[in-house]
C-alpha cells in the first residue's frame, strides 16, 4: 500500500526527529489504515516495539506517561515488578512511620518507579492517536513537546495522528513536526476496506458502491458504514419479495442511502433541509432553464444537488426518516420504495437496466411495444405514458436503436400537444405513487410531463366539483360528513353555480336547510375568515341576494325561516370579509 510505504520513508529520515503528523479527516479510515497495515510494516521494517494507544480521555500530562508504561510492560511483568518494589517500600515505610504513614510513602514510591521506568523507554515507535479529541488545548501542547523531546533524546519514533484541522494550535505543530503526511484512502480502497467487513456487499454491490462515492466524493468510513448496516436491513427485507428485479432494486436502494447518509451525517444537513432540496430541484432548474434567477439558491442546494443528481427518487420521507432518525416505519417496501417488478415484456423495457437481460429477439419485439403503446395507448396512467416516452428517447440518445417511427423532436412534440383526456384520471393512491417514483431521464421530458399532469388536475377539479354539485343538489346529508371532514375551511361556493345552490334550497327538505344553515353559522364563526375564504367572497353575494329573492318568494313556513336565517349569516360573512381585504384602488397602489 502506497501510503505505507511513504510513510516509513519519512519515519527513516534522521535528519530531523522523527516526529511524524498523519494528517487526516474524521472518518477517513486512519485508526483502520494504522492496525491493518501501518503496525505490521513498521515492526518489520524497523525491528521495534510500537505502543499504539489514543489520546481521547487523557487529562494531565500524567496520564500520557502513565498510558505509555503501562503499555511498555505486559501485566505479568508489570504485577512482578511492581509488587518487589513496593515490597521494599511497604517495609521501609512500616518501620519508620508506622502504619498511618504507609499509603503516603507508597504513593510517593510509586510515583518515583513510574518516574524511573519512563526514563527507560527507547527504542520503540509510539502511535498517538485522535490528538484532536484532547479537550485541554494546553496539554496538546504539552504531549507535541513531550513526543519531541522523546524523539530528541531517545531512539523513538512518533507518529501522531490528528485532524489537523481541527487543531488551533499552529505554531506548535510547525515546530514539532518533521513532516506531515496527508492521509487518505482511494474510492476503490474504501469499497474494499467495505466489501471485507460486510458480507453482504456482493461484487456487483461493491461495484455499486464504488460508482456511488466516486460520483459524490464521499471516502467517509464511518459514515459509510452506518450506510451500508442501514441497507443491510432492507436488503434482508427485499431479498424476500416475489418477482423483484433484485440486483436492480438493491442498487437503486443503495444508491438513495449511501447519499441520504452522506448529507446529513458527513455534511451535516437536516433532514429537512434535505427532502426541500430534492423537491425544490426541478422547479429550481426550470427557472434556471427561462432564465429567471432564484435569490434564495444557495451552495447549500448546490451540494445537495449534487449528492442526489443521481438519485431514483424524489424525497421519499420514509426512506429519509429511515436513514436520519432511524425510524423503520415502512410496511409495503413494494409500493413506498417503487421497487422494480418484471412481470411483461412491456415492464421489462421500461427500464435499461432490465432491457439488457432481454435476447434480441425479445428486444426488438419490446421496441415494436413501446412505440404501439405510445402512439394508440388511451385511458393510461399520465406519469406511465410520459415515463415511456422518455425511455424512448434515451434509447434513441443513447443510440441504442434508431427509429423509423419517432425521433426525440417528435417525440417531444407529442408529449406536449397529446389531449388531457387521453389519460385516466388519477386517484389518491395514485397521487401517493407519484411522490416516490417520479424521474425521468430528459429534462424536457419532465417539464412537459408536470405541464400536462397540471391540466390533468384541473380536470380532475372539475370532475369533482361537477360530482360535488349533483350530490349536493340531491340533498345535504349526502355532503354534509364529506363538507365537514375535508371541506370546513375550504372555499366551496365559488365552484357551485347560484343555480345549483337555488334548485338545492327549494328541493331540500326543512331539516336539511335547518342543518345547511348550522353549518353556516359555524363556518364562518371565527376572525380571520378572509384567509380561508376571499375566493367566495363575489359568489357570497350573488347567493345571499338569491336567498333574499326566494324566501320572499316561499311567503312563511320552516324552510322560510331558515333562509332569513341564512341570508343574515351569509351577509354578515360577506361584509366582515370586505371589510377586511383591500379595495381595487389600495391592490394597484
Amino acid at each position: 500500500m502506497k501510503q505505507v510505504d511513504q510513510i516509513i520513508e519519512l519515519l527513516q529520515d534522521t535528519s530531523f526527529p522523527q516526529v511524524v503528523l498523519l494528517d487526516g479527516a474524521w472518518g477517513s479510515g486512519k485508526t483502520h489504515f494504522i492496525k491493518h497495515h501501518l503496525k505490521a510494516k513498521i515492526e518489520e521494517q524497523f525491528r521495534q516495539k510500537i505502543y499504539f494507544f489514543s489520546l481521547y480521555g487523557i487529562s494531565s500530562i500524567d496520564d500520557f506517561r502513565d498510558k505509555i508504561i503501562s503499555l511498555s510492560l505486559t501485566a505479568k511483568e508489570e504485577a512482578s515488578v511492581f509488587a518487589k518494589y513496593f515490597s521494599k517500600a511497604i517495609d521501609g515505610a512500616a518501620i519508620n512511620l508506622g502504619e498511618r504513614g504507609v499509603g503516603a510513602v507508597l504513593s510517593g514510591a510509586a510515583g518515583a518507579y513510574k518516574y524511573k521506568l519512563y526514563g527507560e523507554l527507547d527504542d520503540c515507535v509510539l502511535i498517538l492517536d485522535d490528538l484532536e479529541r484532547v479537550a485541554d488545548e494546553k496539554l496538546i501542547k504539552n504531549i507535541l513537546g513531550e513526543s519531541l523531546s522523546l524523539a530528541e533524546s531517545k531512539n523513538i519514533k512518533v507518529v501522531v495522528v490528528a485532524n489537523e484541522g481541527k487543531l488551533n494550535c499552529k505554531n506548535d505543530i510547525e515546530k514539532v513536526f518533521a513532516d506531515k503526511y496527508k492521509f487518505s484512502f482511494t474510492h476503490e480502497e474504501v469499497t474494499s476496506i467495505l466489501k471485507e467487513e460486510y458480507t453482504t456487499l456482493s461484487d456487483q454491490l461493491a461495484n455499486e458502491l464504488l460508482l456511488n462515492i466516486t460520483s459524490i466524493n464521499s471516502k467517509n468510513i464511518r459514515v459509510l458504514k452506518r450506510a451500508i448496516s442501514k441497507f443491510t436491513r432492507i436488503q434482508q427485507e427485499v431479498s424476500k419479495i416475489e418477482n423483484v428485479v433484485l440486483d436492480l432494486a438493491l442498487s437503486r436502494i443503495l444508491g438513495d442511502i449511501v447519499r441520504i447518509c452522506c448529507a446529513k451525517f458527513e455534511l451535516s444537513y437536516s433532514k429537512e433541509k434535505i427532502i426541500e432540496a430534492i423537491d425544490s430541484r426541478v422547479i429550481r432548474q426550470m427557472k434556471k432553464d427561462r432564465g429567471i434567477e432564484d435569490n434564495e439558491e444557495t451552495s447549500d442546494y448546490k451540494k445537495l444537488d449534487a449528492i442526489f443528481a443521481g438519485s431514483f427518487y424524489g424525497s421519499n420521507a420514509k426512506l429519509i426518516n429511515y436513514c436520519c432518525d432511524g425510524l423503520y416505519e415502512f410496511t409495503d417496501l413494494k409500493i413506498e420504495l417503487n421497487l422494480p417488478i418484471k412481470q411483461t415484456l412491456l415492464d421489462a423495457m421500461k427500464s435499461p437496466w432490465v432491457q439488457n437481460q432481454l435476447s434480441e429477439s425479445e428486444f426488438q419485439k419490446g421496441v415494436l411495444l413501446l412505440e404501439e403503446f405510445i402512439s394508440s395507448e388511451t385511458d393510461v396512467d399520465i406519469y406511465e405514458w410520459f415515463s415511456i416516452c422518455d425511455t424512448y428517447i434515451y434509447m434513441l440518445t443513447n443510440k441504442v436503436i434508431e427509429s423509423k417511427h419517432y425521433t426525440k423532436t417528435s417525440l417531444l412534440e407529442l408529449c406536449e400537444g397529446t389531449l388531457v383526456n387521453r389519460f385516466k384520471i388519477t386517484t389518491a393512491e395514485d397521487e401517493f405513487g407519484y411522490r416516490y417514483r417520479i424521474n425521468f431521464y430528459d429534462d424536457e421530458v419532465s417539464k412537459k410531463f408536470y405541464l400536462k399532469k397540471a391540466e390533468l388536475d384541473a380536470l380532475k377539479t372539475d370532475n369533482k366539483n361537477s360530482k360535488f354539485s349533483h350530490n349536493f343538489q340531491l340533498s345535504w346529508a349526502n355532503v354534509k360528513d364529506d363538507v365537514y371532514q375535508n371541506l370546513m375551511h375550504t372555499p366551496i361556493f365559488h365552484n357551485l353555480s347560484v343555480e345549483a345552490l337555488e334548485a338545492a334550497l327549494r328541493s331540500w327538505s326543512n331539516e336539511d336547510v335547518y342543518q345547511f344553515v348550522r353549518f353556516i353559522k359555524e363556518r364562518y364563526s371565527f376572525n380571520n375568515i378572509e384567509d380561508f375564504f376571499k375566493p367566495e367572497l363575489e359568489t357570497l353575494k350573488t347567493v345571499y341576494l338569491m336567498v333574499d329573492e326566494l324566501q320572499k318568494e316561499l311567503g312563511v313556513g320552516l324552510k322560510v325561516a331558515s333562509l332569513l336565517d341564512l341570508h343574515d349569516s351569509l351577509l354578515e360573512a360577506h361584509s366582515r370579509m370586505e371589510r377586511h381585504l383591500p379595495t381595487k384602488e389600495q391592490s394597484a397602489s
